[in-house]
């Protein structure tokens, strides 16, 4: 069974939440990043939204390194547009000639940390925002996880590797001290598929 199919079976039937009509489209903005689109849209029930801007990125992979002493590798980089320096997994935008999503992942994870692993798992998909982003988050487990050469030296991409014991990143994820949606999404998804996300024995019930 298909995981729509699951989805539809324990859902109420959508046929009453129909898609909006587009009635034209016409693209704004269209680099090697990020394609801006305008669309002229029609709801079912006959009233117009336009223009409604739709964000078309490329599909990105978010990879959730471990190794074998239960140890998860993360990256800190500046972000521009909050001004922040970020905790966050490695990872990056898919790129056209990247075969799958594990070989996009494997591609970032050495581009951006020089590590390596041994062993490659898909998790899972997620949309990060579907009301606005045309692209999908993919998310890939790494175990076995070693230093095997340098990473690409990118000026546009200043990146500081970190380890640190699993407990202590999921720790930090509770706490708020990593803020990309997506990639707590990822790392709460990677680690319950790897059996290593335990949250329950951090939580202070005092």
């Amino acid at each position: 069974m298909a995981p729509t199919d699951t989805l539809t079976s324990i859902l109420p039937d959508a046929t009453d939440l129909p898609p909006w009509q587009v009635k034209s489209s016409k693209h704004l903005l269209h680099d090697r990043w990020l394609k801006v689109r305008a669309d002229a849209c029609v709801t079912a029930e006959g009233v117009e939204i336009a223009p409604y801007y739709v964000l078309e990125y490329p599909d990105w992979v978010q990879v959730v390194a471990l190794d074998a002493e239960d140890n998860i590798y993360l990256v800190q980089q500046y972000r521009h547009a909050l001004g922040v320096v970020s905790l966050e997994l490695p990872g990056g935008a898919i790129d056209a000639n990247d075969a799958s999503p594990v070989e996009a992942a494997t591609r970032e994870l050495r581009e951006e940390t020089g590590l390596s692993a041994s062993e490659w798992e898909y998790v899972s998909a997620l949309a990060p925002n579907p009301a606005t982003h045309s692209n999908r988050s993919h998310i890939v487990l790494a175990r076995n996880v070693e230093i095997s050469g340098k990473p690409v030296d990118d000026p546009t991409e200043r990146i500081r590797l970190i380890r640190m014991p699993i407990r202590q990143a999921i720790k930090l994820a509770l706490e708020g001290k990593m803020i990309q949606t997506i990639h707590i999404a990822a790392l709460t998804l990677a680690l319950h598929k790897a059996g290593k996300w335990d949250a329950s024995a951090l939580v202070d019930r005092s």
